[in-house]
């Protein structure tokens, strides 16, 4: 278990004497003594530095690789993007989305950014938009999946230099 978390090279140590980020990868051991075929993480990667938290992520792809089913509690939504197969967003103690991470980035607002040539279109009359930013160029917006017609249409008419679009994180 001290070589699956990286600490072998510590097995003699006092526990006062490691790190918070190794004393969690400690914890982290003792669980995986017995072998569990679920885990129930909460906040697992907190107070680890950016390497250990690299091996966390190998471990657990490792882990479930091996068969386990981890569930994890986590605010470190960039973390969870990395991690999980499946989402539930809970607020307020209630789940209020689940699903894959396409499913869920699906049900939110794209970022469209572009350049056009000509006279920058009001994108803002376009249901489904909204954060327009128009401070020169480029202009950009954040677009509902129903909505994305209307705006490249709009901004076609703009001629259109150079667009980018991007799938909005776990966390927007």
């Amino acid at each position: 278990a001290l070589q699956l978390v990286s600490l072998e090279v510590r097995r003699d140590a006092e526990i006062q004497s490691l790190s918070r980020g190794m004393r969690q990868r400690l914890c982290f051991a003792r669980t995986l003594l017995h072998e569990p075929k679920v885990l129930l993480l909460d906040e697992p990667a907190s107070g680890m530095d950016p390497a250990g938290r690299l091996e966390f992520r190998e471990l657990i792809k490792q882990l479930r690789a091996m068969g386990r089913t981890i569930l994890i509690s986590s605010h470190i939504l960039s973390e969870v993007e990395r991690l999980a197969d499946r989402v539930t967003i809970i607020r307020g103690g209630r789940a209020v989305e689940s699903g894959t991470l396409a499913e869920l980035r699906h049900l939110r607002r794209t970022k469209v950014v572009a350049e056009v040539a000509g006279p920058v279109p009001d994108l803002s009359v376009i249901a489904g938009v909204s954060d327009v930013r128009v401070d020169g160029q480029p202009v950009s917006c954040s677009v509902e999946p129903e909505a994305m017609t209307g705006v490249l249409g709009a901004l076609s008419t703009a001629g259109v230099r150079s667009m980018t679009s991007a799938p909005p994180t776990l966390e927007e």
